[in-house]
């Protein structure tokens, strides 16, 4: 069985081959935006798919973010069928098996088991980063290196699951939140801890509280071995665990497909951070990065407040397209109509 394949590794690879994989989450529907993207687009479309400064989309810049330190061929990313219209679109040149198609949404938690399965099945000595596909960053080379920097600390502690944070410049209400313990490791300006407390989206009063005692807003990207990804997942969220073992049997196989559509839906909705990182303290550590700018683009104030603060403008070419080609259709309609 998959649950007797995973076990704990007693010291890093020195094989020299790459073992770092990269997961783009891009399943979401992007609702908190909604209001914005319509003004902008003329019509809903979810964020992860909206050019809204520059010439990409949000997430064709995660995908190029994630390529800066791991190979092409080994960037999953992972979306929800029905938004096939917009991920056809947006990821044509993704190679064939890199595009992970869940046939509905079952939160993120089933969302990220299912991509790091399939990367212990092909390789079991696996180190994945976590991406999600809404982040604004300044200075990414930077910000990307000091990733980096996570994946040799993992492979080093390959028991530790490590989150990136970052220190706020205000109150944040919508994020989780990091209370910092005792220091690990030290590398340059980098600095990696033991998450003594983890919260997901605190109310404002315990937010205001975590900003005064300076805890890390987590940025929601994490490292670590897949194998001690699952292994945790399994000891903390056992009903999902077991929902997953026929997907889980059928990865490698002619079947799998059929087994993803068939059994995904039955998956129970479990948010990744909510149930499974506020559980596992003991298990994570947190590497501040700092002097670089990030912000999660999911709410529109943060996207607006960024857009004034480091003067960009939003990308109305789509919108204009779209708008035209509805006035040209109108007016196609209303001559055939009067041509009648």
């Amino acid at each position: 069985m998959f649950r007797e394949m995973i076990s704990q590794p007693k010291e890093p690879s020195t094989t020299g081959k790459s073992n770092l994989w990269g997961i783009v989450l891009a399943g979401g529907e992007g609702t908190r935006l909604k209001n914005l993207v319509k003004r902008l687009y003329g019509y809903h479309r979810p964020k992860q798919y909206c050019t809204l400064t520059g010439v990409h989309s949000l997430i064709r810049q995660t995908i190029s973010r994630a390529s800066k330190i791991i190979p092409d061929n080994k960037i999953l990313t992972v979306v929800t069928s029905h938004h096939s219209e917009y991920f056809r679109e947006e990821l044509s040149d993704q190679q064939e098996g890199n595009v992970i198609v869940q046939p509905c949404p079952r939160d993120t938690s089933a969302g990220v088991l299912l991509p790091v399965a399939k990367i212990y099945q092909s390789d079991p000595e696996s180190t994945v980063i976590i991406f999600p596909s809404d982040h604004f960053i300044q200075e990414e080379t930077k910000f990307i290196n000091h990733v980096k920097e996570a994946c040799t600390f993992v492979e080093r502690n390959p028991g530790l699951i490590v989150m990136v944070g970052v220190r706020p410049e205000k109150i944040e209400t919508g994020l989780g939140w990091m209370e910092r313990g005792e220091k690990i490791h030290s590398f340059n300006d980098l600095n990696f801890h033991q998450v003594r407390k983890f919260w997901e989206k605190p109310d404002l009063k315990s937010t205001a509280s975590l900003y005064a005692s300076g805890c890390l807003v987590n940025t929601f990207i994490v490292i670590g071995k897949s194998k001690t990804i699952i292994n945790q997942m399994r000891k903390h969220l056992p009903d999902l665990y077991e929902a997953f073992t026929p997907i889980m049997k059928s990865l490698g196989t002619k079947y799998e497909k059929i087994f993803i559509e068939q059994f995904f839906e039955f998956m129970p909705e479990v948010n990744f951070s909510k149930n499974f990182l506020e559980k596992i303290n003991e298990h994570l550590a947190v590497l501040e990065v700092p002097n670089v700018y990030w912000s999660d683009w999911g709410e529109e104030e943060r996207v607006t407040h960024d857009m004034k603060r480091f003067h960009l403008s939003f990308s109305h070419k789509i919108y204009q397209r779209k708008k035209t080609e509805r006035l040209y259709r109108l007016t196609a309609r209303h001559l055939s109509c009067n041509s009648i």
